[in-house]
């Protein structure tokens, strides 16, 4: 679809047009992120439909299961996260010292389950709700968000920013 520019420009833009399966799908999904992220993993789908404005027929023929629907709100909130720390920790200029990494990044982290992303948020509440089938993925992506962030906290320690007696893989963990 073709709109005309903001402001009477002469100029075209191309706009994307999603299908309406598109669109419902990821009215799906921030439905339950939201949903999940109020109520846990064990969430009503019917609350889930409510939300996304669709039956509950529909919701049970658009998704394969209650942890295909928790996988796809975590795959996405621990992107968003990762996305969100990455960007602020390599927005830092290149000489910025490891204490100001760490710190842009425990920022950026809880900004984005704060703030930004309800997925991000979801992820949190449920990740260790889910059965191990729903959670296999987080696991992984929790492994390799948690090697990145323990560099970090490696990184301040060894520089002395940290206290002497702080433990780097247990500060990892917080």
């Amino acid at each position: 679809m073709v709109q005309p520019a903001d402001h009477g420009a002469k100029m075209f833009r191309m706009v994307e047009k999603r299908s309406k399966s598109d669109r419902t799908r990821e009215r799906i999904l921030e439905a339950a992120a939201v949903v999940f992220g109020m109520q846990g993993y064990l969430a009503r789908l019917v609350d889930i439909a409510e939300r996304a404005g669709i039956q509950p027929g529909s919701l049970c023929y658009r998704v394969e299961n209650r942890d295909g629907l928790v996988r796809a709100v975590v795959r996405r909130g621990g992107d968003t996260t990762w996305t969100h720390v990455r960007t602020e920790v390599d927005a830092l200029p290149s000489g910025a010292s490891s204490i100001d990494r760490l710190r842009a990044a425990i920022r950026a982290h809880a900004m984005a389950v704060l703030v930004v992303s309800p997925y991000a948020w979801a992820r949190a509440r449920i990740a260790g709700q889910a059965p191990a089938a729903s959670s296999a993925e987080h696991r992984a992506h929790h492994a390799r968000y948690g090697d990145y962030i323990g560099s970090l906290v490696r990184d301040a320690h060894s520089d002395g920013h940290l206290r002497a007696e702080v433990d780097p893989y247990v500060a990892t963990m917080l």
